[in-house]
């Protein structure tokens, strides 16, 4: 996507998000229902972003966003109305848990924030990890 960017002269955004408190679900409720819960809320990050925009899960309880055509502010917008859809909905209502969650948002923007894939992944990388380590249920940008 960067490399549609620099031929399309356009941004592209990406975000990493972290489920807060995903061990506790483990915990409680077992690792099945820990990788039931990411399932569901990969699919539901899906209807919450357009068409190509792309979701995957980086591992563990993590997952990345990628925006094309998307500079940081609109970026950080839709961060932002993701964080508030999942602290609002309620998870595994199927198998009777009713689970309320939140989850931590880093965002950063090529070439806005970002000069390489490297130095994106970096960014939004440490983006998260800055919400996860001070706030946790927030979206934070490197500026």
């Amino acid at each position: 996507e960067i490399q549609r960017s620099i031929r399309y002269s356009t941004s592209v955004s990406l975000i990493f998000m972290d489920l807060d408190y995903f061990k506790d679900v483990n915990d409680v409720h077992g690792h099945l229902v820990g990788s039931k819960l990411l399932a569901e809320v990969g699919q539901f990050l899906l209807g919450q972003l357009r068409s190509l925009d792309i979701v995957a899960r980086y591992g563990g309880d993590e997952f990345v966003i990628v925006l094309p055509q998307t500079e940081l502010n609109g970026a950080l917008v839709i961060a932002d109305r993701m964080r508030e859809n999942i602290e609002d909905s309620v998870f595994l209502q199927k198998e009777g848990l009713d689970l309320k969650i939140t989850a931590s948002f880093g965002v950063a923007s090529y070439p806005e924030t970002a000069d390489s894939k490297e130095s994106l992944i970096k960014i939004a990388d440490d983006s998260m990890y800055n919400v996860k380590k001070n706030t946790r249920n927030g979206v934070y940008a490197i500026i």
